[in-house]
């Protein structure tokens, strides 16, 4: 099957021009950013020849992309009914909460033992937070939730497991959409990187002196779940 490439065109933002190199898959993050921030809304009727004229494409690419979005469940339909975004319910929410902290558990117990090894660079996690700092300076929530997620991918990358890997890159679009609900994000773009702040201060401290994965798993959710928690308290 035969892939055009994209032409030279200015392209609106959050759907900007996509790379050449996996180009569906491209389009694919593309679209789960503009679900993530709001740009398309949930219950909205993705439209395939929209799209491929927005992003300067060919439809094969476009259609390609919706398919995968569709099996992950991120699109709802398909087929003469057309694609609309899922609205990711309570229950949906909570699935991928509990396999998003599965997975980045044993991610970050293999990340550890590679930075405490020095085959992986731990300041790669820094270089994320001072993302977050830039958002925060400028009040980009959407900035600051990708790079929120790009601390979770460094986390990731450095475990160098690949199946596992494999497995959170499938939920990875989910996440960035899920926990941009206002219910999991704080306004306080500071507040975040302050959050991951200490979040690498643990993950340095068990780069000295490393725990069982069970500690690793109740850091990252309490670290997740940090404003959740935060505002169910002041309801009680």
């Amino acid at each position: 099957m035969k892939i055009e490439l994209p032409e030279a065109a200015a392209i609106p933002d959050p759907l900007t021009k996509p790379a050449r190199i996996s180009l569906a898959d491209n389009i694919a993050d593309l679209i789960a950013k503009a679900i993530a921030t709001r740009h398309i809304l949930p219950g909205a009727r993705i439209v395939e020849t929209s799209l491929a004229e927005r992003l300067g494409v060919s439809r094969v690419p476009i259609r390609e992309a919706l398919k995968v979005l569709h099996a992950q469940g991120i699109l709802t339909g398909g087929g003469h009914r057309g694609y609309h975004v899922a609205t990711f319910g309570p229950e949906v929410t909570q699935q991928i909460l509990e396999v998003r902290l599965m997975l980045e558990s044993f991610l970050l117990r293999d990340a550890i033992e590679n930075w405490r090894s020095g085959v992986e660079d731990r300041t790669v996690l820094q270089a994320r937070i001072e993302d977050m700092k830039r958002a925060a300076r400028a009040d980009d929530m959407p900035a600051s939730l990708l790079a929120d997620l790009d601390f979770h991918r460094a986390i990731r990358d450095a475990a160098r497991n690949a199946i596992v890997g494999t497995l959170w890159d499938t939920i990875a679009r989910h996440v960035m959409i899920v926990f941009n609900f206002e219910r999991y994000r704080d306004k306080n773009l500071n507040a975040i990187a302050s959050q991951h702040e200490g979040f690498r201060d643990f993950i340095y401290a068990q780069i000295d002196i490393p725990g069982p994965v069970e500690k690793l798993h109740e850091a990252l959710e309490d670290h997740i779940l940090l404003i959740e928690r935060s505002k169910r308290r002041k309801h009680e």
